[in-house]
């Protein structure tokens, strides 16, 4: 079989080029990665030795050796003119060598150019021996001094630098094919190679011995029917009566990221997509640092819609060409090309086989077998989706063994359930671990929300990459996008919204609304309606669905008497039912909560008898028109399917629960916020609902609320509230959500309260907070100034402070560049404590005084004992810490955990515990973050839904 080197892409050929010669000559052989590379696509410093082969002489090189690869994507069918091509390129490398100026040092020993373009072999005429004769020709030229104009000096300059190429070779088209049938390991990791349009008619040249006839038809019914099925959103059509949802191709957006904890950006297609080009089996790759990708953003920020696009993009390219595809089939894989298109991107040449995985499903059927993986589990839903019979897992694995995988594992924010969380986590990383080790050539995505994300998964697997928020001009065009798939041909509409996000871009109290996708969304369709815009998140997402219900209730629809009439009741069932599936989402064996046709007519029922209706008698039919009416034509509330009802998008979901939490007595509502804070299950959903208190024109609710703030940490033992408070981070989602931006009096509290975020040691969200203070202080002279002081506060407090304060300032140069501040708040980097400060001295070892309030404290003796395992356990974890583990990845033993969460489930327990960690948290910042890490996320994910009801 010949391979066809030209589907690879100059980046697939390189990796080729590079496996080939790490094969060859041994792990001495240094990959350069992408960017400038100074002529050197690989090299070797040292010996390399050439075996005998047919048409050249076994011999050693002792020297300095530079690889050199050049890929011509498109043959002309004519090899002189491609070997012209060649040689064109190679002259470019040694006129770099060979001038001084281009200080391309040092210049090689050795030199073998690496390519893709057959040269034909016939002696002296043919285009191997021809550029062999080119590249002595080039040198001897130098050497001519009869060439010489003027003195000659630059010429022998030139001369003595490329001179020391001693010995050179070619590498053409047609060794590298004689090296991959020689190589079959290497031969079979680049699937790209397949020349026939049809991919899975040509598995066994890359499977071996693997039973292709058990897997063919699955696979390829798999890839085929899931194309179809799960490469669709159904948000943009709320509201249509037919759920029949938009194609992810046609509105996903490339969202911009931050790589390497704020050193890097880019966006998160291209990083995905150039890693899954990249990437080989872990004996062949050259790529350095960990393979695998969790990817955090905020809630609507479009990680499940890029989620779906990736796995559509390797579907398309996997099934491109195929020989039976239908007409729906080949626009689905052309409407993908064209979204890659946008991205300046082709479908990728590196062909995965591609799996997304909602982990909140998984969670949901198998979070409490012991003896569930994820293999198991996808080797189900194959065996599910492809009509054609049981795919079992080890088959499935030998596959994984064989050919190139990209997996997506969607969710995990949304597994609260301590347990069901942790054996979940221990399934991905036995997952990634087990392939490492069978040297599969497998890509993992996992998509998070951030808050609540602190496990920090197999760092030697995982590169963490954080989605920003979108830009004013990312965020017009996605709008425009959009507006334009929803609005189809109504172009004055069109042009109408456009205008008006352009308006709001240049608004600042509503530019902070068109961070996300899922905002550009909901502001189009408000617009698109004429409805007016509000400056908050709540009243941004409270618009859609008044513009949703009053664009239904005002159609000449069967349905719009009911709306009319009883929209309240409507209303009220969207709240308990959001609420209701918010708290049932939380327990562990509900990740992926539904309700079931006869709970949507029970919840129906309570809310008409709760309004005084007769739902069992007169009524009855009343009850169900108001269902119909809610999933039918509103359509916030779906059907999924099989499994029930429940919302689509998670944020309605929140907003409507926070819309349930907020209605009420002020003191219950206040009760159920203090409760719901420190989940991060609930967080969205509380600033929701701090939104709702904050639309209203009552300042008796905005003091309420930011009273709460101020004080949530206070006699939060339970919690360590007073050592780690969750109040700071509460006061800046508050600010950052823009609901007090014209309110200074709550702005100024809830900036004060945010900053003493920077007494904590070495936060693990600094970055993340760094953002919310610069975009907080770009805002207005009175702010940035409220952050300079908060700063200089930190700047001359405790050790911690100074510290924590200092790494912000070291990122504010690079963030204020990405917000683009005003040039005002990169000055904010070089504030220093106020002069007169004197800084305090380093705190004295408080372990006495910690021993001493243990053993004073008052408890009863069942408590003491558990206090005193969880000192025991503390003791160990700051030891632990204080000698530093090799890899960095400080956790704290299943035990030591039990202990001491243990000791904090008990009033008297958490109280004395909390007031000797008193003593010693000033000068053990370590242990300080390995708590807040690893005991309190156990803590802070305890089930308060039913507490809430």
């Amino acid at each position: 079989m010949a391979y066809n080197l030209e589907q690879l892409g100059p980046t697939g050929f390189q990796d080729l080029a590079a496996a080939l010669t790490l094969q060859i000559f041994g792990p001495g052989v240094q990959v350069m990665g992408t960017g400038r590379d100074g002529g050197r696509d690989l090299y070797h410093k040292g010996l390399l030795i050439w075996q005998e082969t047919e048409g050249q002489a076994g011999e050693a090189w002792d020297g300095y050796t530079v690889f050199q690869v050049k890929h011509k994507e498109r043959l002309s069918g004519r090899p002189e003119d491609d070997a012209t091509w060649l040689w064109t390129q190679v002259r470019k490398e040694l006129d770099a060598w060979a001038n001084p100026a281009k200080r391309r040092n040092p210049v090689p020993d050795f030199l073998v150019i690496i390519t893709n373009i057959a040269l034909t072999p016939v002696p002296a005429a043919g285009g191997h021996d021809w550029l062999n004769t080119q590249i002595q020709r080039y040198i001897s030229s130098l050497e001519d001094d009869s060439r010489d104009v003027g003195s000659g000096e630059e010429r022998r300059a030139k001369f003595a630098r490329i001179s020391r190429v001693r010995k050179w070779r070619l590498w053409d088209g047609n060794q590298i094919q004689s090296l991959l049938a020689l190589y079959p390991s290497i031969r079979q990791a680049f699937p790209g190679f397949l020349t026939a349009a049809d991919v899975f008619a040509n598995l066994n040249e890359f499977t071996g011995s693997l039973p292709v006839g058990k897997l063919e038809p699955g696979l390829r019914a798999h890839a085929r029917t899931t194309l179809m099925g799960e490469g669709t959103i159904y948000f943009d059509e709320a509201g249509s009566g037919d759920g029949s949802g938009l194609p992810v191709h046609r509105v996903v957006i490339d969202l911009p990221v931050t790589l390497d904890n704020g050193a890097k950006h880019g966006s998160v297609i291209q990083h995905v997509l150039d890693r899954g080009e990249h990437m080989l089996r872990p004996s062949l790759t050259a790529h350095r640092g960990p393979r695998h990708l969790i990817v955090a953003g905020a809630p609507g920020n479009g990680k499940t819609t890029i989620s779906k696009f990736l796995v559509q993009a390797y579907r398309a390219t996997m099934l491109a060409g195929a020989s039976d595809l239908s007409t729906e089939h080949r626009d689905v894989i052309a409407g993908v090309g064209e979204a890659l298109q946008r991205f300046r991107r082709a479908l990728p040449r590196h062909r995965r086989w591609a799996m997304r995985i909602d982990l909140a499903e998984y969670a949901h059927e198998h979070g409490f077998e012991e003896d569930s993986t994820l293999i198991r589990y996808i080797a189900e839903r194959v065996s599910k989706r492809s009509n054609l019979g049981t795919i079992t897992p080890t088959t499935l694995m030998l596959w994984m063994r064989r050919w190139p995988w990209f997996l997506v594992l969607d969710g995990l924010d949304e597994v609260t359930d301590p347990t069901v969380r942790k054996r979940l986590i221990e399934r991905v990383t036995e997952l990634v671990t087990n392939a490492e080790a069978d040297d599969c050539d497998l890509l993992v995505v996992l998509t998070t929300r951030p808050i609540g994300y602190t496990e920090n998964i197999a760092p030697t697997q995982f590169e963490r990459i954080d989605l920003d928020y979108l830009e004013p001009g990312q965020a017009i065009h996605y709008g425009t996008l959009v507006t334009k798939v929803w609005l189809r041909n109504d172009l004055d509409r069109i042009d109408r919204v456009v205008r008006q996000l352009k308006n709001a871009a240049e608004d600042e109290s509503l530019r902070n609304l068109l961070r996300t996708p899922l905002q550009v969304l909901i502001m189009s369709i408000i617009v698109g309606s004429s409805g007016r815009l509000a400056p908050d998140r709540f009243s941004l997402f409270w618009g859609y669905y008044e513009t949703v219900f009053r664009r239904e209730r005002d159609k000449q629809t069967s349905f719009n008497r009911i709306l009319q009439d009883h929209g309240h009741q409507i209303l009220q069932l969207h709240e308990r039912i959001g609420f209701e599936l918010q708290a049932r989402s939380e327990a562990g064996d509900r990740s992926n909560a539904t309700l079931t046709h006869r709970e949507l007519m029970d919840f129906t029922w309570a809310v008409l008898e709760d309004a005084g209706f007769k739902p069992s008698g007169a009524d009855a039919e009343l009850r169900a028109n108001i269902v119909a009416a809610a999933t039918r034509r509103l359509v916030l509330i779906a059907p999924r399917g099989d499994e029930g009802y429940g919302f689509d998008v998670r944020s309605l979901q929140e907003l409507m629960a926070a819309m349930h939490l907020t209605t009420g007595t002020p003191a219950a509502v206040t009760k159920r916020l203090r409760m719901a804070a420190p989940s991060p299950h609930w967080r969205n959903t509380w600033i929701f609902a701090a939104g709702r208190l904050f639309s209203t024109p009552q300042s008796h609710q905005h003091e309420t609320l930011v009273d709460l703030v101020e004080s949530i940490d206070e006699g939060a033992c339970n919690r360590l509230g007073d050592l780690m408070p969750i109040g700071p981070r509460l006061a800046l989602d508050l600010i950052d959500d823009g609901m007090a931006r014209a309110l200074p009096k709550w702005r100024d509290r809830l900036i004060a309260c945010g900053l003493r975020v920077l007494y904590e040691p070495t936060p693990p969200d600094l970055f993340l907070i760094t953002r919310v203070l610069l975009r907080f202080a770009d805002t207005g002279e009175q702010q940035r100034k409220a952050v300079a002081e908060g700063l200089r506060d930190a700047l001359g407090g405790p050790l911690t402070a100074r510290a924590t304060a200092q790494t912000l300032q070291s990122w504010i140069p690079d963030v204020a560049e990405e917000i683009r501040a005003r040039s005002q708040i990169r000055g904010l980097a070089k504030v220093l404590k106020r002069p007169g400060d004197h800084l305090p001295p380093s705190p004295p070892d408080g372990w006495a005084d910690f021993a001493d309030e243990i053993a004073t404290h008052p408890m009863s003796v069942d408590v003491f004992d558990k206090v005193t395992k969880a000192v025991q356990a503390t003791r160990q974890i700051r030891e632990r810490g204080w000698n530093e583990q090799e890899d960095d990845e400080m956790v704290v033993d299943q035990h030591e955990l039990i202990a001491i969460v243990a000791a904090l489930a008990d009033d008297q327990g958490a109280r004395a515990l909390s007031a000797a960690l008193q003593h010693v948290v000033a000068h053990e910042p370590t242990l300080v973050s390995m708590l807040r890490d690893n005991v309190l996320p156990v803590i802070h994910r305890a089930a308060v839904g039913d507490l809430l009801r």
